[in-house]
């Protein structure tokens, strides 16, 4: 997300916050006094934003890369938790008064309990660290030591920000879909009262509708570290040459048939996509890892199956596969190369180990050194289609995340350089409780919808996504059919997730949204207003 997008954000909720004032007077200095810090905190953000571009400035970006990426997703998390607090206050029952009164008890409650500080008193260190970044971008010289405790305050943040497993979902109306049959606590616990105090929203045992990674079949492996042994990356053995594949395409795609044949990853990359190009511009396709030459046996032997296989190009004869073993999810991702000249060379590590990051139309896959702090190239990918580049990025997000061998316990690449969110709601989606969010890249101008995991062990997750570029705008493709539920005529999902998940339709095959609250509804459909007219 751009850091303008997060600056809209803030700008948004001050503007929730002025509503609070008239109902709450006795409270009305402290709300000024919020709605004023976010609007600063919006003001140094697209300042930030824009000092990056800034052919003067932009050459002190690196120096405060990291700093900035800790502060805004720690923001990213207040703000995400203020939104959920506005969003109950309207189904509240009672007087304006009383449903304002114990919303604001409540998220004052809340953040005191999380932190130990009020939201007050956060947003103020989040302002002052972003002021401090901006006077480095501007080549002034801020208190460093001050800035070390902040940093050090907001990073001790950011890991109970990132510990929280279970939603607060104490005012959510979640209604029938999301009603589980599977035992009487599901049941209770699908079904949340929308007065409920402010305890109920406290982390606590995962829920019925809240994702989890699937089943470990194997009790000896491990599951508590993010980090590979070396025993999860293969020996550098030599191995005869094989055969290069035969597809010359820019992007072509081949499945094996394999104890995973059923493999969601087998469909995605199948079929007819449509073709929104992207300016052809970085690098070529290629792989800087160590060659692993014994790659193939040594996945084979460790229980491996390759689920699909890309080519990139003939102009690199590079070829690329994700492989997963079936007992524990474990994935890993393979590149081929092979010269006019030379045999086959393979580069092989666990997606664990990787972040990925856009740089035009290249997907730069990077391998985390130094605890995460520093990212090294891995291997480059070039697309010459918005879709191919979404849907191999959502398959690598999911793959990483449904590996339950060395879960990643914090996904920091869920989002695409270039893309903009222009709205973020919560559906209830084949009984789980999903984030829905509308992106609209400014590179080729395609608008997606993406539901994604909102809470829990898989927060971040792209379960779905669809390109509705071509729909927008189209007489009867959209109709709100509740307060609550949107119907879409037409809707291509490319699906990440297990074979159990069924988006919900009706009966003439029309795709359902059911949003968990009516504001959120609305937002959708004034968003859909608002992309047509672009």
């Amino acid at each position: 997300m751009s850091l303008r997008s997060t600056a809209d954000f803030a700008e948004d909720l001050a503007a929730g916050f002025c509503i609070f004032r008239d109902p709450l007077p006795e409270h009305a200095t402290e709300i000024t006094s919020l709605v004023a810090d976010l609007y600063c905190i919006s003001t140094a953000l697209k300042s930030l934003e824009d000092l990056s571009c800034n052919r003067a400035s932009r050459n002190n970006y690196p120096a405060i890369r990291l700093d900035l990426e800790l502060v805004r997703t720690s923001l990213k998390y207040t703000l995400e938790d203020v939104y959920e607090f506005f969003g109950n206050t309207d189904t509240r029952k009672g007087p304006s008064r009383e449903a304002h009164k114990r919303t604001w008890v409540e998220l004052c409650s809340y953040f005191k309990e999380q932190s130990q500080d009020s939201l007050s008193t956060r947003l103020a260190i989040y302002k002052r660290f972003l002021n401090d970044l901006e006077c480095i971008m501007k080549d002034k010289f801020p208190d460093t030591r001050l800035m070390s405790s902040i940093r050090n305050n907001l990073k001790g943040l950011l890991v109970r920000q990132d510990s929280r497993l279970a939603p607060r979902l104490g005012s959510l109306s979640l209604g029938s879909p999301a009603t589980s049959t599977s035992s009487s606590s599901s049941s209770s616990s699908s079904s949340a009262d929308p007065g409920s105090p402010a305890s109920d929203r406290r982390p606590r045992t995962r829920r019925s509708y809240e994702r989890a990674r699937p089943a470990h079949a194997s009790p000896q492996s491990p599951t508590s570290t993010s980090s590979a042994t070396f025993s999860d990356i293969p020996p550098s053995a030599p191995d005869a040459p094989e055969s290069p594949t035969a597809s010359t395409s820019a992007t072509s795609y081949s499945v094996n048939s394999s104890i995973t044949s059923d493999h969601w990853a087998k469909r995605v990359f199948q079929g007819d996509h449509s073709t929104t190009p992207i300016p052809y511009v970085g690098e070529s396709s290629k792989c800087l890892g160590e060659v692993k030459n014994g790659v193939k046996g040594w996945l084979h032997e460790e229980e491996f199956e390759e689920v699909v296989e890309l080519g990139f190009g003939s102009e690199t004869n590079l070829h690329v596969s994700f492989y997963v073993r079936e007992e524990d999810h474990r994935a890993r991702i393979v590149c081929k190369s092979r010269g006019s000249t030379r045999a086959s060379e393979y580069f092989c590590l666990p997606l664990n180990l990787l972040e990925i990051v856009r740089v035009g139309s290249c997907l730069q896959i990077c391998r985390r050194r130094r605890g995460g702090s520093e990212l090294v190239l891995w291997a480059n990918l070039k697309f010459h289609t918005i879709e191919k580049m979404v849907i191999f990025f959502g398959t690598f997000l999911a793959l990483r995340s449904q590996d339950s061998g060395r879960p990643v316990e914090r996904i920091r690449d869920y989002e695409l350089e270039d893309e903009d969110e222009h709205f973020g709601g919560q559906i209830v989606d084949d009984d789980y409780l999903h984030a829905l969010r509308v992106y609209r890249d400014n590179v080729s101008g395609a608008v997606r919808l993406q539901a994604s995991v909102h809470k829990g062990e898989m927060k971040r997750m792209p379960v779905w996504t669809a390109f509705i570029t071509e729909h927008i705008g189209t007489r009867g493709w959209i109709r709100r059919t509740e307060s609550k539920v949107v119907v879409l005529r037409e809707l291509r999902r490319t699906i990440f997730t297990f074979p159990d998940y069924n988006p919900p339709m009706t009966p003439k095959g029309e795709h359902i949204l059911r949003f968990t609250n009516r504001s959120d509804a609305q937002g959708f459909m004034d968003t859909m207003v608002e992309l047509a007219d672009l």
